[in-house]
């Protein structure tokens, strides 16, 4: 998956990026539970396994938000 429809569910949902220093970027939830955290690699293409660890990661966002 492209990182860019990533980055745009994420955006969607109300997530904000937290900081981008390393090999990742760490986003949070929004404010409404703001509890969860995910890191989103640096690369244009995310593999699967990645993105379903990223949508574990964000348990309080809406089912199949990131399809």
């Amino acid at each position: 998956m492209a990182k860019r429809f990533v980055i745009r569910a994420l955006l969607q949902q109300g997530c904000k990026m937290l900081s981008d220093e390393g090999k990742h970027e760490k986003w949070v939830c929004p404010d409404t539970c703001g509890k969860h955290s995910t890191a989103v690699p640096r690369h244009n293409e995310i593999t699967v396994g990645v993105v379903r660890g990223m949508i574990a990661d964000l348990k309080c966002l809406p089912e199949r938000w990131l399809q």
